[in-house]
């Protein structure tokens, strides 16, 4: 059996570690199964997720290879709390959260069971990000037959109609990833006729059927960047009282703080977009400083005086 792709492996972890956490333990057997992969393909497949060691930030090695045992009677058991279930972190950055809340979204439209916990996360992500997010995510009806294709690593035959264009065209295409992302599923594949991939929008697949031509599709396929806020950061460096940290309104990421001697500190704080920075000005301390950029202190001034306007 050829080597299991990156996207098969994880599919593979997802599923074993995932019945192991629910039941406690189960018989290696029963994995085979489950995966539809081998036995020693799958004991190998297992080995990095059954003995991890990681270095936590200070350098201190950490050992979690007690968290799963595949014993003598190739039994896979679950034999401690695993350390991702248990770590305690602080709220992921707005554009982390942002990523989150959008793929959690999307699984919960495109799931065929109930997921109580995945929805106990998107519930603490959206209030996390303070937006309410409205993303209509339809299965288009041809994903079945490109998955198939995918899982066959064979061709699959499309009539696409792209972006701007009046009318469709027939092509063979060798998939390489499917993918959703705000709500729209694309296929990372490569024109027979052509040498290097590109992005199918799925919706735009008028017709599918899975092609005669075999082939190996990548390990590594890469994803275009669609969603970089970096642009849309505001930094803003404050002067307040060091209890006042704690109140200021989230969500935002903090800068190094540097003590000032007399209660107060001065650090930076980035929120992002513009909405959010006047949202953030207004509510600060009365005794906040703004040191920098200078032109934030009068902008603060007039939101708010903007704010007192529209009060009845």
């Amino acid at each position: 059996m050829a080597a299991l792709t990156k996207q098969r492996q994880f599919d593979v972890l997802r599923a074993v570690l995932g019945l192991v956490e629910e039941r406690g333990s189960a018989p290696i057997a029963e994995c085979v199964e489950l995966t539809g992969v081998p036995d020693d393909v799958l004991r190998e497949t297992l080995r990095a997720a059954l003995f991890v060691d990681y270095y936590t930030a200070d350098g201190s090695l950490v050992s979690e290879s007690s968290s799963f045992l595949l014993d003598e009677r190739s039994v896979v058991t679950l034999t401690a709390s695993h350390w991702l279930r248990d770590v305690a972190a602080a709220p992921p950055p707005p554009d982390t959260a942002m990523r989150l809340l959008v793929a959690g979204t999307t699984m919960q439209a495109i799931a065929e069971r109930p997921t109580p916990d995945l929805d106990r996360a998107v519930t603490k992500l959206a209030g996390e990000v303070a937006v309410e997010l409205r993303m209509p995510v339809d299965v288009p009806p041809v994903l079945s037959t490109l998955r198939e294709a995918l899982d066959q690593h064979r061709s699959v035959e499309v009539r696409y109609l792209s972006d701007g264009a009046d009318t469709p065209t027939e092509r063979e295409l060798l998939p390489h990833r499917l993918w959703s992302r705000w709500g729209h599923w694309y296929l990372t594949a490569r024109d027979v006729t052509r040498d290097e991939a590109h992005q199918f929008r799925v919706d735009r697949v008028l017709w599918a059927v899975v092609g005669a031509t075999p082939f190996d599709p990548p390990d590594n396929v890469e994803l275009p960047e669609w969603f970089d806020l970096s642009a849309h950061a505001r930094t803003v460096r404050v002067r307040l009282r060091a209890d006042s940290i704690e109140s200021l309104p989230a969500p935002h990421r903090l800068g190094p703080t540097t003590e000032l001697g007399d209660g107060r500190v001065e650090l930076d704080v980035t929120v992002t977009g513009d909405r959010r920075l006047d949202h953030f000005l207004v509510c600060l301390p009365a005794d906040t400083e703004i040191i920098e950029p200078a032109e934030y202190a009068e902008r603060r001034r007039r939101y708010a005086a903007r704010l007192l306007e529209r009060s009845p």
